[in-house]
């Protein structure tokens, strides 16, 4: 079953360029995995350091393959650095109730 994964984050204020190069940095080495299927980002609008990425992905497996790949691990050691708390995620099924 496909599912979507929420990824937010709060980074520190005054990095826009380089946080803005290290998502996209993530997101393109997302694409070439297996069983990605899409991704968004979106900033707050009232918090512009404020993101959350939606990520598409075709089973919960693919999506844990690829957390825990050592690709997007080093390209999250960039990111940690200008993060202004901790980043959280959500998993959500999509479709009509899975269960």
């Amino acid at each position: 079953m496909a599912v979507k994964i929420l990824i937010k984050r709060r980074f520190k204020e005054g990095h826009f360029n380089e946080i803005n190069k290290m998502l996209k940095k993530v997101r393109y080495g997302a694409m070439d995995e297996d069983g990605y299927l899409s991704s968004e980002t979106l900033w707050d609008h009232e918090d512009p350091f404020r993101v959350v990425v939606a990520s598409n992905w075709r089973s919960i497996e693919d999506w844990k393959r690829w957390s825990n790949s050592p690709r997007r691990k080093a390209d999250l050691n960039e990111v940690e650095k200008y993060l202004d708390g901790s980043t959280e995620y959500e998993v959500f099924d999509l479709g009509l109730y899975p269960h």
